[in-house]
This record gives structure tokens, C-alpha cells and sequence, in this order.
């Protein structure tokens, strides 16, 4: 199973990639839901370089590391691995920016899914859908 979503922005793929990348805590959509600490989520990051950490901040101070930068070729593309504190392994994000017309389309491809048992692929079949609506705060 690989998720595959996309959207186009009215941004230059350097401004796009940035928002995506380093303001990514000012736009996702955590207090909606988006988040693995629950009601207790507060702030989202990703530490910009190949090692570095995407990570919540839960309202106590408490931090879960949802995995790790993985590739960063600004501003076309950004790897990050994502693990649900669930899960016995981790999935990878791929989001790729290129230039459209007069602004960028932004591709996201969320795979890895077989390293998942059975059990948990058939838990978590709404990560399509979640995308999607990331993506759509993200364009906005």
C-alpha cells in the first residue's frame, strides 16, 4: 500500500518547500486532531537537515519523536520517517515540490506500509484521507 496525494500552491517551490519544512508547526493542523499526544498536542517541528528530528510537543512538555529527516534537497524535496507510538515499525514521507505554472505541485507519497503487520495496516486505512486534508490546510 503506498498513499500518494497532491496539491498546487500559488508559491515558488522555494517558498513552498520552506512553509512545508520550517514553519511546518505554524500551518499543520494539530488542534484539529492531527496529532499523537491527542488533546494534549501542541506544537509540530522538523529540524531541517538529514538527521534531524520531526517531532511533537505536547502541552506538558513531553516530546514524541515521530521520526527522522531522512533526505533534504531543498527546495525539492524533503524524506521523513513517521511511526505511530503504536506501530512496530516505521512508514517514510516522501514530499516533492516542483514549479507549475505560476506556482508548485506539491506530490506526497506516504509508503513503507508493508513493514507494518496486517493488523495494523487494516487500523490505520484513513491516513488517505488525512493527507488530503493536511494538504488542503497546507495550500491555504
Amino acid at each position: 500500500m503506498t498513499i500518494q496525494k497532491s496539491i498546487f500552491v500559488r508559491r515558488t517551490p522555494d517558498a513552498a518547500f520552506r512553509l512545508f519544512t520550517e514553519q511546518i508547526g505554524a500551518w499543520w493542523p494539530i488542534k484539529d486532531g492531527f496529532s499523537f499526544g491527542a488533546e494534549k498536542g501542541d506544537q509540530l517541528f522538523m529540524e531541517c537537515r538529514v538527521g534531524g528530528r520531526f517531532f511533537e510537543r505536547w502541552k506538558d512538555g513531553e516530546e514524541y519523536e515521530v521520526g527522522r529527516v531522512l533526505a533534504f534537497d531543498p527546495p525539492a524535496r524533503v524524506v521523513f520517517g513517521w511511526r505511530a507510538p503504536t506501530w512496530s515499525a516505521s512508514t517514510e514521507v516522501e514530499v516533492r515540490f516542483a514549479a507549475e505554472g505560476d506556482g508548485t505541485r506539491v506530490s506526497l507519497e506516504h509508503r513503507g506500509w508493508e513493514r507494518l503487520d496486517e493488523a495494523t495496516r487494516a487500523r490505520n486505512t484513513g491516513y488517505g484521507a488525512g493527507w488530503e486534508r493536511i494538504l488542503q490546510r497546507f495550500a491555504a
